[in-house]
């Protein structure tokens, strides 16, 4: 059973809610260690901007998780998700992305929309477990290094 996300966490457990500034270096911290991942200043830019919702797992006392939406009328697009190295396979995106998703459904949205890397079947699996499915291709979307992105969808 996940927390609410405005619970407080108990010792060892993990919270999911929306990012405050001052989860912003945890968050860059994170993508440091991602290709093309996200600056600090993108980080903090997208927590100013009103279209972006910035979500985060605590865990531990710190940041764990990262995730990163854009929202345009009844639409939801997963721009960045990242877990840190010592929280991955441990169900923080899956929990993270559940609880950003309702809430993003909550306001209004009706789908969501994200691209993956063609090659990173783990990601791609996670996405289609939680229901998205593919709906196109992006040719070479992702530089560093250059690949396809499979467009996927999820309706809300």
């Amino acid at each position: 059973m996940m927390p609410r996300a405005d619970a407080p966490a108990a010792a060892g457990a993990v919270w999911y809610g929306p990012m405050a500034p001052a989860d912003a270096p945890g968050a860059a911290a994170i993508e440091a260690g991602v290709a093309d991942g996200w600056s600090l200043a993108g980080i903090e830019g997208a927590l100013a901007a009103p279209a972006a919702r910035c979500w985060c797992a605590r865990a531990g006392g710190q940041v764990a998780a990262f995730a990163a939406f854009t929202c345009a009328a009844d639409e939801a697009s997963l721009d960045a998700l990242s877990v840190a190295p010592a929280w991955r396979r441990r169900g923080l995106a899956r929990g993270l992305l559940t609880a950003a998703l309702a809430a993003l459904a909550a306001e209004g949205a009706a789908a969501c929309y994200l691209e993956v890397r063609r090659s990173n079947t783990p990601a791609r699996a996670l996405y289609a477990a939680l229901g998205f499915a593919p709906v196109g291709l992006r040719p070479r979307f992702y530089e560093n290094p250059a690949e396809d992105a499979v467009l996927m969808k999820k309706e809300l």
